[in-house]
């Protein structure tokens, strides 16, 4: 761990600490050293506590994901968990997907709850969270006001629409509370 003159800012390889902010590098597999490292005074876990992943869990093993969330529910009073992955890859689309993946050395071992937005959602209620919604990214996409949909068109010129519309099908956002149900933090 390095410090500054002032040792307000720590850093090494894989963390960072300045103030009340923490940047904690951590191998999710382990929950033990996950555990050690979060619970060591860095993290009040009474408080409302956001966890965000972004095509993260899907390279794990079900088993190892489904131990880390169900870590985080039996551990943190209020939590929101918000998840960005594949979905409905058990179509065509989602075979061609694996398979380029697979070809570049990306082994997908946790594609099995990436089946439909049932098993997103299912994988946070298993784990012990009150409450999950997931949406497709097509879903998102035709609920972003018009002005934002003729700016993205408009970046980024797009004349296979139906291309555009498998991609979005094949990813979502997935949603799962603990401690407060989601209608009451504006989820409907």
């Amino acid at each position: 761990m390095v410090a500054t003159e002032d040792d307000d800012i720590q850093f090494s390889s894989c963390e960072l600490h300045a103030g009340e902010y923490h940047l904690v590098g951590a191998d999710i597999r382990n929950i033990s050293e996950l555990e050690t490292k979060l619970l060591s005074g860095l993290l009040d876990t009474s408080l409302p506590t956001v966890f965000l992943a972004e095509c993260v869990l899907v390279y794990n093993e079900e088993h190892l994901t489904s131990a880390l969330l169900k870590w985080i529910a039996e551990h943190f009073r209020t939590a929101l968990f918000i998840n960005y992955e594949q979905v409905n890859m058990d179509d065509k689309f989602g075979s061609v997907m694996i398979e380029n993946l697979k070809k570049r050395g990306c082994n997908l071992a946790g594609v099995s709850v990436c089946s439909d937005l049932e098993s997103q959602r299912g994988r946070f209620t298993k784990a012990g969270w009150d409450g999950a919604k997931a949406w497709d990214m097509m879903e998102v996409y035709q609920h972003l006001p018009s002005t934002d949909v003729d700016r993205i068109e408009h970046l980024e010129f797009l004349d296979e629409q139906e291309l555009l519309q498998q991609l979005l099908q094949h990813y979502c956002i997935t949603v799962a509370c603990q401690g407060e149900s989601l209608e009451d933090i504006g989820f409907n």
